[in-house]
């Protein structure tokens, strides 16, 4: 079974705290579950959390990239790409990407992708192999 049950609806956007519907390219192929736990993700973490990448067709996937059996594909969709956002006090981002991980794993995620400029989470491990954390990073440890 899925993690999530169901894809998100506007009824459902009111009540997630840390995202907007704005935010994602296709909200309305996004899991309910997900979302949700993305959202204390977001709170656990205290750092900003842009997605760069949620729901993609098989076409799109394959267009970027991505991977064979990509959990991006997947509707509901239990998988984002959170994109890199640098400040003054971080700004190899890897004060934000350290929170973020953390926060993923205190909170149920088991697959994860560590990347120079995002963090890929998914809750597909119903699916997939898990738990995995796979990483591409390369930057200075300050």
């Amino acid at each position: 079974m899925s993690f999530s049950t169901r894809c998100m609806t506007d009824a459902d956007w009111p009540h997630v705290k840390h995202f907007t519907k704005d935010e994602f390219h296709h909200p309305d192929k996004m899991g309910y579950e997900f979302i949700l736990c993305l959202d204390q993700v977001r709170e656990t973490a205290g750092v900003p959390m842009v997605i760069t990448s949620d729901a993609r067709t098989h076409q799109q996937d394959i267009a970027i990239g991505g991977a064979e059996d990509s959990a991006h594909d997947d509707v509901p969709c239990n998988a984002v790409d959170i994109g890199m956002r640098p400040r003054p006090d971080d700004p190899h981002w890897n004060y934000s990407r350290d929170r973020i991980v953390r926060a993923a794993m205190q909170h149920g995620f088991v697959r994860m992708g560590i990347y120079p400029t995002s963090v890929h989470l998914d809750r597909t491990e119903d699916r997939r192999p898990a738990p995995r954390i796979w990483t591409a990073v390369d930057n200075p440890a300050h």
